[in-house]
């Protein structure tokens, strides 16, 4: 009673089944059924288990028939893949051919599986490794962010200077058409931050609350509507508030409140730079990566499992939304995920192309980097302990936590072989920030 078996390669990723079964195999198992059923079945008129068979089967011959096909099914495909050395990344889809009692059993079976990678290349070139610095101004900077987060602003009735905040109501006027349609009301922002176009926060200075302003001005070169760069406007301003910023001194009541317990200044510089520095480690290894990687992917361009794509696609939906954003963090559209499909199918591959290089260089997660990496996920958290038992415990999230360590084994590896240049950057530079 051998089961057939035959595999057909519809592409480097999705393989089709046609499995035939015996008509004893099948029968076997239904009797199987039905003798079951016979068993427990209770029947008026009839002890536990004294039904005759034929009334058995006249009433509930369909249903074990049916258990009787599934069974059959599933058992002979686990085999079939076995057999065949096959694995899976997808639930099979079964689709019956022939299921008819006294007959051989057939139905078709597709899955995917993951694609087989000989050879990856690897002639990475041409790396630029940033090197940055945290300077004394960087710590200035966060400091004063660190103030301006805590700073009241208390509505005034003077004449607005800089450092001021204002809200206003405007409108452009651009060759004599005023745009009322896109008017732009109760809009806060400082008089000196220059998020404005040249002119504009300047023509405001000295102005009052309820105070109506006309300003001539004229749209910058590099303005991202290309047709207006350059070109006269002109805007209505109507003053809706003044306000005048009250900033905490920086002391050493301020210097606690920031989570210094000592209060002293150095102590607070300190830990700005060491927070500046993981931060810029982090930017610069995500940046070398992405410049590796990428070259990974151009020269080994494979077919990727569509449901691995799916799935990763769910992933970076919960990483962008979390739980408590979503309606249901379990349920999404294709809606939802279509946005990240490109992303997701750069991750998988990538994925798939690490863990060969891994494979081929016998390589495994170092444990004492695993350890390095839950203690440093852990120490921005305020029991560190607990996240480390936490992570340590749970076999999925240290799975990932290893799959992360065995991307940057297998960067380092690869940059063994890679000429790099350097390129000296500021921090803002490197954090896109944009300086006065």
């Amino acid at each position: 009673m051998q089961v057939s078996v035959e595999v057909e390669k519809i592409s480097k990723v999705e393989r089709r089944l046609t499995i035939v079964v015996p008509a004893e195999k099948v029968e076997q198992a239904y009797t199987i059924q039905i003798n079951r059923f016979a068993k427990n079945a209770n029947i008026k008129g009839f002890r536990p288990g004294k039904a005759p068979i034929s009334y058995i089967q006249q009433r509930f011959g369909e249903d074990a028939r049916r258990e009787a096909f599934s069974e059959v099914i599933q058992e002979s495909l686990r085999e079939a893949i076995n057999s065949e050395h096959l694995s899976p990344v997808s639930r099979p889809h079964v689709q019956p051919k022939i299921m008819t009692a006294n007959q051989p059993l057939e139905f078709i079976a597709s899955f995917e599986v993951l694609p087989e990678i000989e050879n990856v290349k690897h002639d990475i070139q041409n790396i630029e490794k940033l090197i940055v610095e945290i300077t004394a101004e960087d710590i200035d900077n966060v400091i004063t962010q660190l103030i301006r987060q805590y700073t009241r602003w208390n509505l005034v009735e003077r004449e607005a200077k800089v450092k001021d905040r204002i809200v206003i109501d405007y409108h452009s006027i651009y060759e004599g058409v005023a745009d009322t349609e896109h008017k732009i009301e109760n809009f806060p922002f400082e008089l000196g931050s220059k998020i404005m176009i040249p002119g504009f926060e300047e023509g405001l200075l000295g102005v009052k609350s309820g105070e109506e302003r006309s300003l001539s001005l004229s749209y910058p070169a590099d303005f991202n509507v290309k047709e207006r760069a350059g070109k006269p406007v002109d805007f209505a301003v109507v003053v809706k508030q003044v306000f005048e910023a009250e900033a905490p001194e920086l002391n050493g009541k301020f210097i606690e409140k920031l989570g210094i317990k000592s209060g002293l200044e150095e102590d607070l510089r300190k830990q700005v730079r060491q927070t500046l520095e993981h931060e810029r480690d982090r930017l610069l290894k995500e940046k070398l990566k992405e410049q590796v990687f990428r070259q990974l992917l151009e020269q080994n361009p494979i077919e990727v499992p569509a449901s691995l794509v799916a799935e990763e696609a769910k992933n970076i939906h919960d990483e962008i939304y979390p739980a408590h954003q979503h309606h249901d963090h379990h349920q999404h559209s294709e809606h939802e995920t279509a946005t990240f499909n490109d992303i997701a199918k750069k991750r998988v591959a990538l994925g798939l192309l690490i863990a060969e290089l891994a494979k081929k260089g016998e390589m495994k997660p170092d444990k004492n980097r695993v350890l390095a990496r839950i203690a440093e996920i852990a120490s921005v958290y305020e029991s560190p302990k607990e996240v480390i038992e936490w992570l340590s415990a749970d076999k999925q999230r240290l799975a990932g936590i290893e799959s992360q360590v065995m991307e940057d084994q297998v960067l380092d590896k690869l940059m063994e072989a890679v000429t790099v240049t350097e390129k000296v950057m500021s921090y803002a530079e490197l954090k896109g920030i944009r300086t006065q």
